[in-house]
């Protein structure tokens, strides 16, 4: 086991653009495979995977250095998407260049978007944020809850990593 409590741990860097949301949720799927986490826990990873970072690619690219003729065309703004494990929550960061923080939209029944953050606020119950990055930029996270069964079975392969006593 990592320090803190951290059992597994992945990061993806991508292009901020459109493409990079199928990226990252075919990334979330294999590593969540991998790491055999239960199949509720998975779809609601992916909808959060997805959710943020739709939310990275609309954003980033607004903050985009604009194209200059004589200075040739400005870099490709770039997006991180990081998983991790603790002893009880799924960990999702979606780092972008954009200093522009997430707000929650009151529920509008006739508003053609807007409910993104609200369905990640309900599937991580309420354990999501953003936080400022250095030297720019920002990462907005959400922690799903990890099931019992789960949770047993991080717990006995960290006891299996814990030195044990001899006795003489």
């Amino acid at each position: 086991m990592a320090a803190g409590g951290q059992f597994f741990q992945s990061r993806l860097d991508l292009a901020c653009e459109p493409t990079a949301v199928h990226f990252a949720r075919s990334h979330t799927e294999d590593v969540l495979q991998k790491w055999q986490m239960p199949a509720e826990v998975s779809f609601d990873a992916a909808v959060v995977v997805v959710e943020l970072t739709s939310n990275a690619v609309r954003h980033a690219g607004q903050d985009a250095i604009p194209f200059k003729q004589d200075q040739g065309q400005p870099p490709v703004p770039q997006c991180t998407l990081s998983l991790w494990v603790t002893n009880t929550r799924l960990h999702i960061g979606v780092w972008d260049q954009s200093l522009r923080r997430p707000a929650l939209q009151p529920i509008s029944y006739d508003a053609e978007g807007g409910r993104g953050l609200q369905v990640v606020a309900g599937l991580s119950e309420g354990q999501w944020g953003a936080a400022p990055t250095q030297p720019r930029g920002k990462i907005v996270w959400a922690a799903l809850p990890l099931p019992a069964e789960y949770r047993r079975r991080l717990s006995y392969i960290s006891s299996l990593s814990r030195p044990q006593a001899v006795s003489a």
